[in-house]
């Protein structure tokens, strides 16, 4: 019989899937769009911050954003097309970023099927379900973190004459 991908395989799919569509939409905005990007830029002044700090950190910054949900998605692909950030940079960050997440929701499926799907668990209920926990729990406090340290960058800008 077929066998389906686990969580690993899924997780790799899906997150170097996301990459490249992040890749493209960066790309779109760094180009085609650059213009238009720089117009909507305006209305998120936090921006216009982070892109300072972005120049000197590109990567770390860019991981930080991704762990953390400050900007809206779908759009923020764009904008850092049009911020200061090196392609590499936006990249790896954006790879790695994106992995804690991703385990998460591929993990959830995982879960689902294995708790709903005669004859598909091999551990008990309760070890899906604490597995669940744990990757949840790790993942509130990246985003948290991360949040905090972008927000501190807001912070020490303000400070700065």
């Amino acid at each position: 019989g077929r066998r389906d991908a686990g969580p690993v395989q899924g997780t790799g799919v899906v997150l170097v899937s996301a990459s490249i569509a992040a890749a493209i939409s960066f790309l779109i905005g760094r180009t085609l769009l650059r213009d238009y990007v720089e117009g909507v830029l305006q209305d998120f002044p936090k921006f216009a911050k982070i892109d300072k700090a972005i120049g000197k950190e590109g990567f770390k910054l860019m991981f930080l954003l991704r762990l953390s949900p400050v900007f809206p998605f779908a759009l923020s692909n764009y904008l850092y097309g049009a911020s200061s950030i090196n392609f590499s940079a936006f990249f790896w960050g954006t790879l790695l970023g994106f992995a804690p997440g991703t385990m998460a929701y591929v993990y959830t499926g995982y879960v689902g099927k294995a708790l709903t799907t005669e004859g598909s668990e091999v551990y008990p209920w309760y070890f899906y379900v604490g597995g669940l926990a744990l990757l949840s729990g790790l993942i509130k406090v990246l985003a948290d973190t991360a949040t905090r340290i972008v927000d501190e960058l807001d912070d020490e800008d303000a400070n700065v004459p």
